[in-house]
This record gives C-alpha cells, sequence and structure tokens, in this order.
C-alpha cells in the first residue's frame, strides 16, 4: 500500500431517511478502512473531511458512490500530510452546517441556491471587468489570511450570524452577487438566504474557493485558504504573499492562537514572537474586560 495519503472534503445535501442508522454506517465504515477526520450527518445530508492513503480514501469514495443518494458526491482532494486528524468524529445534528436561522428562515438548497457558476466562469467575470460584488461567506479569522481580492468581508465570528448578513449587505440587493467559502457547502445555504431576503441576482462559486485555487493558483486570491484540520491553512503555490496580521503586532503571520478569555477561545491571527504571551492576547476589549473581571460583557 501507498504511503501517500490524501485529504477529501466533500458535501450533498439530500435527504437522508434514517441519520443515525447513516451515522453507524459511516462510523464503521471508517474504522474499517482506518479513515480518520469529522463527518456530520444530518436528515437534510452529509458534510465531511477525511484522511487516509489514496487506495483506501479511493475505497471509501466507491462504497459512498454505490449508494444511490451519493451516486454523483464530489470529493474535492488535497495531498496530505498523515496528521491532518488525531482521530474519527462521526456525529449526528440536525443541520451539516449550523445556520443559526429559525426553523421558519430554514434553506433547503435543493428548492432555493444561488446559480451555480465554475472556476472557469468566475476567472471569465474578473478578467472581462464584470460588474459583480463577491460576498465572503467565511468566518472573519478565515477571511484575515486569505480572500479574493476586493471580496466583501461577511464579518461573522462563525455561521451561526448568517441572520445577521442580509442587514448588512442591504445596498447590493440589486446588483449581481458572488458568494464564496471555503469547498462550497456554506454558500448553499447561505446564497438561498440572499434569495430568501430579497436579494434579486445570486451566485456561488461551484466548488468553492478550493477548486478555484487549485485551476488559477496564485491568481486572484490573496494570501491562504483557512481549512479545519491540522494543517490550519492550504498553498496551492509557493509564489503567494501572506496576508495575515498578527493580532498583538501586526506583523505578516499565518500562525493561529486563541483568544485568552476562557468563555471565547476564538481563534486570532498570533505571531510566533507574539506567541509567548498569547495568554495576554484577546479578541476584544469585551473579552479583556471579561478576563480580568470574570464576568462575560457579550
Amino acid at each position: 500500500m501507498s504511503s501517500l495519503t490524501e485529504i477529501i472534503i466533500f458535501y450533498k445535501y439530500t435527504r437522508i431517511a434514517d441519520p443515525a442508522a447513516f451515522v453507524t454506517w459511516q462510523r464503521n465504515t471508517c474504522e474499517e478502512l482506518g479513515l480518520l477526520g469529522r463527518i456530520l450527518i444530518a436528515a437534510e445530508g452529509i458534510n465531511g473531511t477525511l484522511e487516509g492513503s489514496v487506495e483506501v480514501i479511493a475505497e471509501y469514495e466507491a462504497r459512498m458512490h454505490a449508494r444511490p443518494e451519493f451516486a454523483g458526491l464530489w470529493f474535492k482532494s488535497s495531498p496530505g500530510t498523515g496528521e491532518a486528524f488525531k482521530k474519527l468524529v462521526v456525529k449526528l445534528r440536525s443541520e451539516i452546517v449550523a445556520t443559526g436561522l429559525l426553523k421558519d428562515q430554514d434553506i433547503d438548497p435543493n428548492v432555493i441556491t444561488g446559480k451555480h457558476i465554475d472556476a472557469a466562469e468566475l476567472k471569465q467575470w474578473i478578467a472581462n471587468g464584470e460588474d459583480f460584488e463577491i460576498i465572503d461567506m467565511r468566518n472573519d479569522y478565515e477571511y484575515a489570511v486569505g480572500h479574493f481580492a476586493g471580496s466583501k468581508n461577511s464579518t461573522m465570528g462563525n455561521f451561526r450570524d448568517l441572520p445577521t448578513i442580509a442587514a448588512k449587505f442591504e445596498g447590493l440587493k440589486k446588483k449581481k452577487v458572488l458568494t464564496v467559502c471555503t469547498y462550497g457547502v456554506r454558500c448553499e445555504k447561505a446564497s438561498g438566504f440572499l434569495k430568501q431576503e430579497g436579494f434579486e441576482d445570486v451566485y456561488q462559486l461551484n466548488g468553492g474557493i478550493g477548486t478555484y485555487m487549485k485551476q488559477f493558483p496564485g491568481e486572484d486570491f490573496l494570501g491562504s485558504l483557512y481549512v479545519f484540520d491540522g494543517r490550519m491553512t492550504e498553498q496551492f503555490t509557493t509564489k503567494y504573499m501572506v496576508i495575515g496580521e498578527c493580532t498583538s503586532c501586526s506583523s505578516k503571520t499565518e500562525r493561529f492562537g486563541n483568544c485568552a478569555w476562557n468563555d471565547c477561545h476564538k481563534q486570532l491571527l498570533i505571531c510566533f514572537n507574539c506567541a509567548k504571551h498569547s495568554k495576554g492576547i484577546w479578541c476584544t476589549d469585551d473579552c479583556m474586560v471579561g478576563a480580568a473581571s470574570g464576568v462575560p460583557v457579550r
């Protein structure tokens, strides 16, 4: 068996009749194959990231494609490190990405979502000087380490802040808007939410930022792509500029740490030089006050 490892990222919004039984199937399959990673399952579908040998990943993909509801599942792959995950986590959830939307606001991407455009079409939009706005639907700390040039920062602390997005971008309701996220799963609901809120011309980048960067490495996207595994960031070329800035000293960095307030622990960019005093670095003044008083102020 090859020593090469591979990381796959995948999702699909599809009705799962018995989510609990599917959790068991996923866990048993991954344990049998020796895969590590994180999979979230809900009645609405699956969202996962796994790492394993190239051969084992191929076997997992084949088993998934053999299931009728996942016959067309798109696996986005990247070279593995062998250390991206320490364990396997398979969880049953109410949503495969928590949105913070109320039940009557919830989005079914199979019913309402933005028009999908692929990486080549976005490249053409940019090259032709099309009049459109990119709204980055990732968390603010993800945006801080890398983003499309000229894109709008959603400023979300996490995706549960999605209900606040429409009001922030009210002025774009009549413009052509493109939502982007890491590999696509958040945009399925984010773009649908914008449409539900009256945005007239909404698109989403099919396959997400990672797919674009693989096709056009070092072009149009500044910095690195944040990923939710042990790598922390993913690069697609050695010719890129670090744009992340240390929260404490503003030096360029891609190293992540955590807010020193125990009730927060939000991810922050903290350079190696500042890491030694990171217990005194907070994401906001509110957290600094909370850490000093022991009482949350938010």
